[in-house]
């Protein structure tokens, strides 16, 4: 079984000491609100990678360097990877130079999918938009969370949207945007499935109309909504379980888990389940503090693990065929950059 796991931010302690920081002075911010350049290569100097895992071996297969690198989706030969500090998506395809798709509406991006017809959604997590855009970088289709009823508490720069702003170049908190967009996944009724993470809710956007219907409340900083055999896989991230929906999008099962921060769960090939668990955001830095890889059952026993340092922040995991694997093995290679990453 291979396993693609993102890596958005490889010196995270640094932003666990800054938010610490902010606390102790009493200031109300986020290490993502608008900065200095200064501060902006900072940001920039964080990393961020794609790895490949080959998880029956127990060991790092391949990786490869993407700044930010949040989301990710896999097509025939090729994949892509949203960046959350690039406001880019990168193309990885086999045998052919680096790509990277952007555009002016692109804002601290969460995941991105492939649809049926090939094209790209993206969940623009900072300006609180969903975007259908063509390989090319095209916008065939979006949707704005505050023209819905998700306006921000506070108005600010992005409380209503202008098509003319080039929101690459806004930098906002967390806790100024109307829903902090999570995830969003294509449906073939010509519908969306967005987590939301201010609302701790699952809703579903009908893309004519752009109504949103809620299909699950009550839940704790949603993340990572994904497809599974017959429905789909949600993380209650700060609610500490995994969700499992049927294909009318009824909860049919749910599996405590996780300690700190549940960021992604995918169901595997075998019918486990492949979780990804990071330090609480807001933990305070210090020694001995990790993250986590693990495969689980459905009952949520641990199977097998991968112990991660807390620098390394993990974000999305995807199962790949081996097929998938070898080109990625062949043409990334392995760097040697992962020390720490502990099997357990």
């Amino acid at each position: 079984m291979y396993i693609l796991v993102s890596v958005p931010n490889e010196a995270f302690q640094r932003v666990m000491a800054a938010r610490a920081l902010q606390r102790r002075l009493g200031v109300e911010t986020s290490v993502y609100r608008n900065a200095s350049d200064l501060l902006r290569r900072v940001e920039r100097s964080y990393g961020g990678r794609v790895v490949l895992l080959d998880w029956n071996r127990r060991r790092i297969a391949a990786d490869v360097k993407v700044a930010g690198a949040s989301g990710l989706a896999i097509g025939n030969g090729v994949v892509f990877s949203s960046s959350w500090t690039g406001n880019f998506v990168q193309r990885l395809q086999m045998g052919a130079p680096r790509r990277e798709i952007s555009h002016p509406w692109f804002n601290h991006l969460h995941t991105v999918e492939l649809t049926e017809q090939g094209t790209l959604l993206v969940a623009s997590a900072g300006a609180d938009l969903i975007l259908e855009v063509s390989p090319e970088g095209q916008v065939l289709w979006h949707w704005f969370g505050p023209d819905h009823g998700f306006a921000p508490k506070t108005p600010g720069p992005c409380s209503t949207f202008d098509p003319a702003t080039d929101y690459r170049e806004i930098r906002r908190g967390t806790s100024e945007r109307g829903m902090h967009l999570t995830s969003a996944l294509p449906l073939a009724d010509d519908a969306v499935l967005a987590a939301l993470f201010h609302q701790g809710q699952l809703v579903r956007i009908d893309r004519k109309s752009g109504d949103a219907e809620v299909v699950l409340g009550g839940l704790v900083r949603p993340h990572g909504i994904h497809r599974r055999p017959g429905g789909f896989v949600l993380s209650d991230t700060l609610g500490h379980r995994i969700i499992l929906l049927d294909e009318d999008l009824r909860v049919c099962a749910e599996v405590p888990f996780g300690t700190q921060w549940l960021q992604d769960t995918v169901v595997t090939s075998s019918g486990t389940f492949l979780t990804l668990e990071n330090v609480h955001i807001d933990q305070e830095p210090e020694a001995g503090l990790s993250n986590h890889i693990v495969e689980v059952d459905r009952g949520g026993a641990r199977l097998a693990g991968i112990q991660v340092p807390a620098d390394h922040r993990l974000f999305a995991a995807r199962e790949l065929t081996d097929s998938a694997a070898q080109w990625m093995i062949a043409e990334w290679g392995l760097s040697g950059d992962l020390g720490g990453w502990t099997w357990n």
